[in-house]
């Protein structure tokens, strides 16, 4: 499972350095973490997808307010955190 970081209205440079940057860093691994503090693993979340994608959407937009908010970063950061589950992989 992969975070990405979507650009919602920044300036390229400011989402290039964000995202690449050790913010971009934190916001992935703050989403981690609350994914396991809510105890979800990559099948749950595949799982959940299929069978209820509101309920999915709306984790990645908690998640993704979770993240802003350890990261330090006003809840109004023009981004969205996505997951990339093993499934969404093409070989």
């Amino acid at each position: 499972m992969e975070i990405t970081i979507l650009n919602n209205g920044l300036e390229d440079d400011a989402f290039h350095e964000l995202a690449a940057g050790e913010q971009g860093t934190a916001l992935r691994k703050a989403a981690k973490d609350h994914l396991g503090e809510k105890e979800h693993t990559e099948n749950t979340l595949q799982k959940l997808r299929q069978e209820d994608p509101a309920a999915f959407q709306h984790l990645e937009t908690e998640m993704t307010m979770h993240a802003l908010e350890v990261a330090n970063l006003s809840q109004t950061t023009a981004i969205a955190l996505r997951l990339n589950l093993a499934g969404d992989k093409k070989t």
